[in-house]
C-alpha cells in the first residue's frame, strides 16, 4: 500500500482551499522543474485543473493497514470529485475515527490469554493437570494425600495375567529336625531367637506358620543322626518329612519348558546342598569337599543361575517374591559352603542349612499356592 503523505490547506471552514503549484503540477501529471522531471504535463486521470480545487469529505469503505496503525492513524482518504458521477474536479475527504472497541477487545484478550498460560503452568506444578506420554498409562489415586500406583518396568504380572503352566518335577522329599510348634507368633520368633543364639540355623514354616525347624536332609539316616548330634547339646528335635508335589499348577507367563527346567535344576541342587551340609555336621570334625564336588557345585549353580534369569518377572506376584526369596537363598548357601571350604569353619554349614531351608520352604509354597 502507498502510504505517501499529501499536504492541503483548508480554509477558515474547512472545506475549500486553493491548491499550490506544486499541487497542480503533480494533478497533471509531472514535477516541478526543481525536481529535475522532464515528462510531459498531464493529468493523472486525462484531465487537466487549471482553476482551484475544492475538497469534500466522503466516507471510504476499506481500509487497509497494520491494527495499530488502524486504531491511532488519522485514516484520511482522498478521491478526486470527478471519478463520480456529476463529479467537477474536486476530492472527497473523509477522517475515519479511531475503534475504541477493537483497542479494548485486543487488550483484553491479551490479559485472558496471558492469565489461561499462567494457569496451565501453576496447575502442572502442582499436579492438578497431567499430560498423558503416548505408551505410559497415567497412575490413578484413589483418595487425597494417597500415593498413586506407579507401573514399575519388569515387575511380576498379575494373577489375571498370568496362565496356569503344568509342570511335572521329581520326587523330592526332606526331613526337617523340628524345634516345635508354637501357638502365637511371639512364641516363634523366641525360637529362632534361642536357636541362632546356640550356632543352630533356625527357620519358621512358610505353610503351617506355627512351626520352626533346626536343620534339613533329604536322607532320613542323615537327619537322625544330625538330630542326635544336637541332642547331645540339649538341643531336642524331632523329623518332620515335608515332600513336594511331583506335579503343580504354577501361574507363569512364560515357556512351560523354562519353568520345568528351573524347578528340576533346583531340585538337584537343593538335594546336593542340604545333604552334603546335614552329613558335614553330623562328623565331629567336618572336613572340607573334594576337588571334585566343588567343581560339580559350582557348575550346577551356574546352570541353575541361567535357569533362574530366564524365569524371572514372569510369574504372578505372589510366586515373584517367593522366587527371589529362592535366588537368595540359594546363592548365599553357595557362597557360605565356598567359604566352608576355603576356611574350614562349622558354622558356615549352618548358614548352608539355614539357606537350604529357606529355599525348599519358598518353593514349597510356590508349588502349592493352586492346590485345590
Amino acid at each position: 500500500m502507498n502510504k505517501a503523505k499529501m499536504t492541503f490547506r483548508f480554509d477558515d471552514q474547512g472545506r475549500k482551499a486553493r491548491n499550490t503549484e506544486e499541487t497542480r503540477d503533480q494533478h497533471r501529471g509531472g514535477l516541478s522543474p526543481a525536481h529535475g522531471n522532464d515528462h510531459s504535463p498531464g493529468s493523472a486521470y486525462g484531465d487537466s485543473v487549471e482553476g482551484p480545487v475544492t475538497y469534500r469529505a466522503v466516507e471510504t469503505g476499506d481500509y487497509w493497514g497494520d491494527p495499530f496503525t488502524d486504531h491511532t492513524g488519522t485514516g484520511v482518504a482522498v478521491f478526486p470529485e470527478h471519478m463520480e458521477p456529476g463529479g467537477g474536479g474536486d476530492y472527497y475527504i473523509r477522517r475515519t475515527g479511531t475503534s475504541w472497541w477493537k483497542v479494548a477487545g485486543s487488550l483484553t484478550g491479551a490479559i485472558l490469554t496471558g492469565a489461561l498460560f499462567g494457569f496451565v503452568v501453576l496447575s502442572m506444578f502442582n499436579q492438578d493437570i497431567t499430560i498423558p506420554i503416548p505408551g505410559i498409562g497415567v497412575p490413578k489415586q484413589e483418595a487425597a494425600g494417597e500415593a498413586a500406583d506407579i507401573p514399575v518396568l519388569g515387575s511380576a504380572v498379575t494373577e489375571e495375567q498370568a496362565p496356569l503352566v503344568y509342570v511335572v518335577l521329581p520326587s523330592q522329599s526332606y526331613h526337617f529336625l523340628q524345634y516345635g510348634v508354637f501357638s502365637t507368633a511371639e512364641g516363634v520368633e523366641l525360637a529362632q531367637e534361642q536357636l541362632r543364639a546356640s550356632g543352630i540355623a533356625a527357620a519358621r514354616d512358610t505353610v503351617d506358620e506355627k512351626r520352626v525347624y533346626a536343620g534339613v536332609s533329604p536322607d532320613r539316616e542323615e537327619a537322625k543322626l544330625l538330630s542326635g548330634r544336637l541332642k547331645t547339646g540339649g538341643v531336642h528335635l524331632i523329623l518332620h518329612e515335608i515332600s513336594l508335589p511331583e506335579s503343580a499348577a504354577v501361574a507363569y507367563n512364560g515357556d512351560a519348558e523354562s519353568l520345568q527346567q528351573y524347578l528340576a535344576q533346583s531340585a538337584d541342587l537343593a538335594y546336593m546342598l542340604s545333604s552334603s551340609s546335614a552329613a558335614l555336621l553330623g562328623e565331629a570334625s567336618p572336613s572340607r569337599q573334594s576337588p571334585e564336588e566343588i567343581a560339580q557345585l559350582r557348575e550346577s549353580h551356574q546352570l541353575w543361575t541361567k535357569s533362574a534369569a530366564a524365569i524371572r518377572g514372569k510369574l504372578a506376584a505372589a510366586g515373584e517374591a517367593e522366587a527371589k526369596e529362592m535366588e537368595k537363598a540359594m546363592n548365599g548357601a553357595v557362597e557360605a559352603m565356598e567359604e566352608f571350604n576355603e576356611k574350614g569353619e562349622q558354622t558356615m554349614l549352618w548358614e548352608v542349612q539355614n539357606e537350604m531351608m529357606r529355599f525348599i520352604l519358598a518353593e514349597q509354597k510356590i508349588l502349592r499356592a493352586n492346590e485345590g
